[in-house]
């Protein structure tokens, strides 16, 4: 799969990840405090490129389990 592909399929989920994000959060849901971290783990799939969401995943991950 080519790094265009990758890109365009994760551009699609962080926008329904978004979408259905506001969607929960709008019918209360969500607290705040999931609704933010929804939120920001959807704008890292929209806004980065498939390799380094791939990364930012991996060391995110690791740190969180090393705890």
């Amino acid at each position: 799969m080519s790094d265009k592909q990758k890109n365009t399929i994760t551009n699609l989920i962080g926008l329904a990840l978004l979408l259905l994000n506001i969607y929960m959060f709008y019918w209360e849901a969500l607290e705040l405090m999931s609704f933010l971290v929804i939120l920001c783990i959807s704008l890292v799939l929209f806004l980065f490129k498939g390799s380094r969401t791939k990364e930012w995943l991996a060391k995110a991950l690791s740190k969180i389990i090393s705890k």
